[in-house]
């Protein structure tokens, strides 16, 4: 069974992101998991959960594969080449990720807050 992120936890994991750069050209069809991951990291609930949160949003008229990039409060970032995944695998990816800095977090005895 699929692990399952529920409203709760996806509110909490997305205080360890630092910034999302979604770099695609919009007449491009490869682009249509870059365009709706940027409108599911753009949401109320989720920029509430993280003000420190950037999205920046990288609009072009180049002919390049769409790409998605998660910089993390430790540093370290994740890269998609987003024409080949689905938003559900990138988002999955991340979460699994934040989990991870989640529990060495608690382990250390630091705050995503703190950060």
């Amino acid at each position: 069974m699929p692990l399952k992120i529920t409203k709760e936890m996806s509110t909490h994991l997305v205080k360890f992101i630092r910034t999302v750069d979604i770099a695609f050209n919009p007449f491009d069809m490869r682009t249509r998991s870059a365009r709706e991951l940027l409108r599911q990291i753009q949401s109320q609930r989720l920029l509430g959960a993280n003000p420190r949160m950037k999205v920046n949003a990288i609009v072009h008229a180049k002919p390049d594969a769409p790409t998605v990039k998660f910089i993390f409060v430790d540093g370290s970032d994740t890269v998609f080449d987003s024409k080949e995944f689905l938003v559900q695998e990138m988002m999955m990816d991340v979460w699994r990720k934040a989990m991870k800095m989640d529990d060495d977090f608690e382990v250390e005895g630091k705050n995503v807050d703190d950060m």
